[in-house]
């Protein structure tokens, strides 16, 4: 096997690079020889991949944060917008919030991504790939692994990807704080959902995500339900509300309590269409796991199986 791994020397404040021989020579002692390269800007771990796939890796490791982990699965993207076959994936977090990685702790399991890797386990999971309008107002596509979410989400990466936050605090801390301070200045948009073109939803919403994991902000267990590869989303709508009962209630999150919540809107789909009725208000920014890359419009669809995954 041709193994190659995408490195962000950069994640979880420097740790990662600090980490890195540590980290190297723990993946020499269990899966042998390998290629490796570090990202220096972004967009360079789905660059990376790609051209790891090209020249014929059919093995590719992503070592940081989400982030990181997202932008190395979007290098299996092919032209026409699918998934690549004939390659395994694996990521070993170490990032400010991993969140991808929660989802794949049991009780059963060993928490060593490494040991996961060496035991040469292999599952399919389902991708996410979401259609949004970039920052600049052009229409661009990519894939999500874990979770894409609108509003409230989205102004919480922009603060927490902010070099003075991510530098000063632990993961969790700095979503906690960054979702405390954006929630403050955060006002409800009028959205529209259209979910596998049965059910139209137009509602004053905080936050929406479309959960193909279960966690995410750092921790909080948005999507209890959810799993990688159950071929469909679960859609977790917290409504317009006011804001002391989302700060008062939101510990609830982090341990998955919050499903009977009278605020909160379940469902389930393939396929949804967000769409911002006000035109006239601030665009309603996205998170796309962990990143806030654009904003409404955006379409969400899940690709079933698209990845093998080895833990």
């Amino acid at each position: 096997m041709s193994t190659f791994v995408v490195v962000n020397p950069h994640a979880g404040s420097g740790r990662t690079g600090r980490r890195w021989p540590e980290i190297s020579n723990s993946l020499s002692r269990h899966i042998g020889s390998f290629d490796h390269a570090f990202t220096t800007s972004n967009g360079d771990a789905s660059k990376l991949a790609r051209r790891a796939i090209d020249r014929g890796a059919d093995f590719i490791i992503a070592v940081g944060g989400d982030g990181t982990i997202s932008e190395t699965v979007n290098g299996f993207l092919d032209e026409d917008a699918g998934v690549r076959g004939g390659c395994a994936f694996a990521a070993i977090s170490a990032g400010t919030g991993a969140d991808f990685a929660r989802n794949l702790v049991s009780a059963n399991e060993p928490d060593d991504p490494i040991a996961g890797i060496a035991s040469g386990r292999e599952r399919r999971i389902d991708l996410g790939r979401v259609t949004y309008t970039d920052d600049a107002g052009r229409t661009a596509s990519r894939l999500f692994i874990n979770i894409a979410s609108l509003g409230l989400s989205g102004a919480v990466d922009r603060a927490v990807n902010a070099e003075r936050m991510t530098g000063l605090l632990p993961g969790k801390a700095a979503y906690y704080l960054a979702t405390l301070g954006a929630l403050l200045r955060h006002r409800p948009s009028m959205v529209r959902l259209t979910i596998d073109d049965r059910e139209e939803l137009t509602l004053d919403v905080t936050m929406v995500a479309i959960a193909n994991g279960q966690y995410f902000g750092g921790g909080m267990h948005v999507a209890p339900d959810a799993s990688l590869d159950s071929g469909m989303f679960e859609i977790i709508i917290l409504r317009g509300g006011p804001k002391l009962t989302v700060i008062r209630d939101m510990s609830k999150v982090y341990r998955g309590a919050h499903m009977d919540h009278p605020m909160i809107i379940a469902r389930k789909g393939r396929r949804i269409v967000a769409e911002a009725v006000d035109r006239q208000g601030s665009k309603i920014p996205l998170d796309i796991d962990g990143e806030s890359p654009g904003t409404l419009d955006a379409t969400f669809e899940v690709l079933p199986g698209a990845l093998v995954l080895r833990q």
